[in-house]
Order: C-alpha cells, then sequence, then structure tokens
C-alpha cells in the first residue's frame, strides 16, 4: 500500500518524517478524491510500509490555501443520509487524531470549514502571519460545522470563543488564532522554515513507543487515571532499555553540572545527533 499516486496529496518519505504537500486544483477544496486519499494516508501511516514514521507534517503547496472547505456538492448528495455522512467525515478527521505518529499542521493560507476540522485534529498547529486565515463558515452558508470540530474548537478555545467562531463564520488571522489557542504558535514567514525544521528534528527522535505513551499520558478522561497512566508509561519506557544509557550519556556531556544545565536544550539535541549519526 503505498502513497506514490495520490491525486491531492504529495507525499515524500525521509526516514521517521513524512511531509504531505497538499496540492489538488485552485482552492484544495475537500472533495471525494482528497478524502479518499487522506483515507489512503492514514492507512499506509498505520500500515508496516509507514511504521518508521515518527512525525507527519501537512501543509499546502498553494500559497493561498491550506484546505477550501468540504466540496458543496458532497453536503447537497447527503441530504438523504446526512447523519450517515458526518459519521463517515467524523471517522476520517478523527482517524488523523487516532495516528500513532505527532501530526503537524503547517498554515500558510486560507483554511475553512472541514479543513479547520481536520486541522483540529491534528496535534500540533502552526500559522504563517500575514498568510494565515482561518474560518469555520458552516453558520453562514446555512449549516453548522458536525465533523468534531465544536467538540474540538471547546476544549482549545472555551465555550465563549468557540461559539464566536463558529457563529460569526468570520476569518481570525494568525495572530488571533495564537491568542484564541487554535495554533500552537503564530510564526513571522521568516523565521517559520527555521523554527519548524527544528521542532520536527528534535520531535523526530523520540522512538514510536515513547511518542505512543507521551500522547497515552494526555489522553486520560480524569486526573486519577492520567497518572496511572503515567506510571504505567514511564515503566515502560525505563524497561525498553534506552533510557538508562541514554542518562549515562547526558551527565558524561555534562549533564547536572552548571554549564551542562545552562544549555540543556542543545545538550539534549547533541545526545540526539550523536545517536543517528
Amino acid at each position: 500500500m503505498g502513497v506514490e499516486s495520490l491525486a491531492s496529496l504529495k507525499v515524500s518519505h525521509t526516514g521517521p518524517v513524512a511531509r504531505v504537500r497538499i496540492s489538488h486544483g485552485e482552492i484544495n477544496l475537500m472533495d471525494a478524491t482528497m478524502m479518499g486519499d487522506l483515507w489512503r494516508l492514514v492507512k499506509w501511516l498505520r500500515s508496516p510500509a509507514g511504521s518508521e514514521v515518527r512525525v507527519v507534517v501537512l501543509e499546502s503547496a498553494n500559497p493561498d490555501f491550506f484546505i477550501a472547505h468540504v466540496d458543496l456538492a458532497l453536503l447537497a448528495a447527503s441530504v438523504d443520509d446526512t447523519e450517515g455522512a458526518c459519521g463517515s467525515f467524523q471517522d476520517l478527521v478523527g482517524a488523523f487524531r487516532a495516528l500513532d505518529q505527532v501530526t503537524i499542521g503547517v498554515v500558510a493560507g486560507r483554511v475553512a470549514g472541514g479543513g479547520m476540522e481536520l486541522l483540529v485534529n491534528l496535534d500540533l498547529r502552526f500559522a504563517v502571519t500575514g498568510r494565515a486565515l482561518f474560518n469555520q463558515i458552516e453558520t453562514g452558508i446555512g449549516v453548522i460545522p458536525a465533523g468534531s470540530g465544536p467538540q474540538h474548537l471547546l476544549a482549545l478555545l472555551g465555550r465563549g470563543r468557540a461559539l464566536e467562531v463558529i457563529l460569526a463564520h468570520d476569518d481570525l488571522d494568525a495572530g488571533l488564532a495564537e491568542r484564541y489557542g487554535l495554533v500552537n504558535r503564530a510564526l513571522d514567514p521568516d523565521e517559520a522554515g527555521p523554527f519548524l525544521d527544528r521542532l520536527i528534528q528534535r520531535i523526530a527522535t523520540v522512538p514510536l513507543a515513547d511518542i505512543i505513551d507521551v500522547k497515552a499520558t494526555l489522553a486520560a478522561p480524569d486526573l486519577d487515571t492520567g497518572l496511572a497512566v503515567e506510571r504505567s508509561a514511564f515503566a515502560r519506557m525505563l524497561r525498553r532499555g534506552a533510557a538508562l544509557p541514554k542518562m549515562q550519556r547526558f551527565l558524561a556531556a555534562g549533564g547536572q553540572t552548571p554549564a551542562g544545565e545552562i544549555r540543556l536544550a542543545d545538550l539534549a539535541a547533541e545526545l540526539d545527533q550523536a545517536e543517528t549519526s
């Protein structure tokens, strides 16, 4: 099962990082073709062929659009089975949320409607200032978002801001999206590339089994359950055998000394580079 022949997505795979460039017509409309390609991408990432991947980056080849929204022809065609169509779309975007890999959305153009609902199901989201615009447009065209967008907007933004974004169906720029909590960070165009390269490289050094355990600690429904998940995950990481030798290398490189702790992030990156070289 490969991803070389997808019509709307261009996938490049180097080691633990897969980059997915959305390239579909003039506005990257989320139509049946794109939805099918997104499902095929998910299935590839779940397969043995995609098991080497630890980080998946979704960005657009179109400077003006990340994803426009769901094709209105699909909405019109779903009148006789609206709940089924909504459920299928919820399953699609939810499949990205459930992936073992870390998923990152980089928005440097417009994203709206169902594109927003895919975006909020990714693990990390970044917006390029002066370029990114977000719009949960559905109430402006007579419907409501029903592809899990309301649930995730509530969790990310809080009730008041989620209501504002959904009911006002207006544009949010990168700065406001960051302030509201829709994206992790708004990045200036000049700094976006270097920042994201550094972030992706650092995450890609974390073994997939450890990523899975970290995600599990953030998925617990309550505090007591979460604390129990943390204990179990920590024990599994130690039993896998890589942690203690890495701690010893950290100490040998200057960890737990003033000089080493002052440059803690760089010291950790040097340990990662030594392991992969």
